[in-house]
């Protein structure tokens, strides 16, 4: 924590004018409302952990962007990366990749922003945490079937939740 203190403090400090940071940093919760406000300002989303995780504050980013306006830069490694197709994909460890990256979302057209938000938000929509849930569970059963041999696995009609079997062991 320190050290990215250390880093946004030399980037204010080379690139800021008064009152307008060129990077701003919190480390701290927020109440939903402000949040959903700062999602709602950024022009850019940038979300780059090094390793993986499913990262849901892209996937609020997404949710929150009703009028289509904003830009997803999204890591590789996070779990969201399979989920949201109209983020602009990168593996943050390549630092050139995320600066073409961010000057592409600086400067892409409306209509181009416009269509990835409304594919992601259709993703995000229609992956919500209940299907999370369901293919979560399914796939547990199946794990723990092939551990423990019993590979006879029943998917009864009646078994099914929102067309999508809930498979049990025998």
């Amino acid at each position: 924590r320190e050290h990215v203190e250390q880093l946004v403090g030399a980037v204010n400090g080379e690139f800021a004018t008064l009152g307008y940071p060129a990077v701003h940093y919190l480390h701290r919760s927020l109440p939903l409302e402000r949040l959903i406000a700062l999602y709602l300002a950024a022009d850019v989303m940038v979300v780059t952990p090094l390793r993986d995780g499913m990262n849901l504050v892209a996937k609020e980013f997404v949710a929150a962007r009703g009028d289509l306006g904003g830009v997803l830069i999204l890591s590789e490694f996070t779990g969201a990366a399979q989920d949201l197709d109209g983020a602009l994909i990168v593996n943050p460890y390549d630092i050139e990749a995320i600066k073409r990256a961010m000057v592409a979302a600086i400067h892409m057209p409306a209509a181009e922003r416009a269509a990835r938000l409304r594919t992601m938000r259709i993703g995000v929509r229609h992956n919500d945490v209940h299907r999370w849930a369901r293919n979560f569970l399914n796939r547990l059963v199946s794990a723990a079937a092939v551990r423990s041999g019993d590979l006879a696995l029943q998917t009864p009609a009646d078994d099914r939740v929102s067309g999508e079997p809930v498979r049990k062991l025998r």
